[in-house]
């Protein structure tokens, strides 16, 4: 983001235009060309751009596939800020919350619930699910129908990319695993 600035009673953000397609377009035009190797690449660029986005005290909370384009230059970068909330004491505040994006598939359970604690998991949560769409092909389960499950005591309809994925190693997978639990207290936390 390179600038926010209020003007007519509006706030305004000038950002820059990148030139690429998001990962969502080539995931429906061209699936084949998300390989491997170059999709565990996007992934770790993604985790840096995510890492300094909270060391900043901000969460995105609004990532997905059509929020990660690739550039020209065949770089992932990270664009729509709009939902993105400070946090700086750890925790986004109960007002902040409630203005929330929910995209099924890509939103933690908390996201669904106003007034949430958000901590950097959620982003973690939407990023792996992000990318569990990209190597599978499939978009993950909602998480409302998730907890409902754990709730229940019923079997989990998340099928884990560890089971599923061909051509990824098996740590990989499971750490994607890992940050889609459905309860934030069992993600990585950062």
């Amino acid at each position: 983001m390179h600038q926010v600035f209020e003007e007519n009673n509006t706030a305004y953000m000038a950002l820059d235009y990148v030139q690429g397609k998001d990962l969502l377009e080539i995931l429906t035009s061209d699936p084949g060309s998300l390989k491997p190797e170059l999709v565990q690449g996007y992934l770790v660029k993604m985790l840096g751009a995510i890492g300094h986005v909270h060391s900043q005290g901000i969460l995105h909370r609004d990532i997905s596939p059509d929020n990660i384009i690739i550039s020209e230059a065949g770089e992932p970068i990270l664009i729509d800020f709009g939902a993105a909330r400070e946090d700086a004491n750890g925790k986004v505040s109960r007002m902040l919350s409630a203005l929330r994006v929910v995209k099924d598939g890509y939103s933690p359970q908390e996201f669904y619930i106003a007034g949430s604690d958000q901590s950097p998991s959620c982003d973690l949560y939407s990023l792996a699910a992000s990318f569990y769409h990209v190597i599978t092909g499939n978009l993950p389960p909602d998480s409302q129908s998730r907890l409902t499950a754990f709730a229940s005591n019923e079997e989990d309809p998340y099928v884990p990319l560890a089971t599923v994925a061909e051509g990824y190693p098996i740590e990989f997978c499971t750490g994607l695993d890992k940050a889609m639990s459905i309860l934030a207290r069992d993600r990585m936390q950062s």
